[in-house]
């Protein structure tokens, strides 16, 4: 079930000039929280941006009450959140979301995504693997320089397919493995 919460901003971690990752204590979110669910976040006590920010959850540290996300600075909203700093709170509401996946009948697993839609594929690449799951994760990004959690995803990964884009020429996109 969902719940409203002020989360403490525990680590806050650059990971390329527009993407960050955040890490709040979140205990009871983490503890209802499953793969694909997201979070809603309000970014400011200002009415302007008004509308919270949907953002996936990247990894649930169970342990210690730990909630990550992480999140492209796209506009007003994302850029105000940014700001935040270490020590300050962060309304979310959460988890929001089914959590869908599904592989109890599979010894195998392949996981797909791109861009910044890889960061809510950690947390189901984990589950999986400890579920004893052979996980075989794709990922695919723009460029070399958009390449992020490459360490992170092989760790939960028993095979880890990364791509870049080397040109796209329409209706094709042809990439090279990393």
């Amino acid at each position: 079930m969902s719940e409203l919460i002020m989360a403490e901003l525990v680590k806050k971690e650059q990971l390329k000039p527009d993407i960050f990752k955040f890490s709040v204590k979140a205990p009871s979110i983490v503890k209802e929280a499953k793969p694909g669910n997201f979070i809603e976040i309000r970014v400011t006590d200002q009415l302007d941006p008004f509308l919270r920010r949907p953002i996936s959850i990247y990894n649930l540290d169970r342990e210690n009450g730990i909630l990550e996300f992480i999140f492209q600075v796209k506009g007003k909203g994302t850029e105000l959140l940014a700001k935040r700093e270490e020590g300050k709170t962060v309304d979310i509401i959460g988890p929001i979301g089914y959590g869908t996946f599904k592989y109890d009948n599979y010894e195998k697993i392949a996981i797909i995504g791109g861009g910044i839609g890889v960061f809510p594929l950690y947390e189901l690449a984990k589950c999986a693997k400890a579920d004893h799951k052979k996980v075989t994760t794709y990922l695919g990004f723009r460029s070399k320089d958009f390449v992020v959690l490459e360490d992170e995803f092989a760790k939960v990964s028993n095979e880890l397919m990364m791509v870049v884009m080397l040109k796209k020429v329409l209706p094709l996109t042809i990439c090279k493995k990393i």
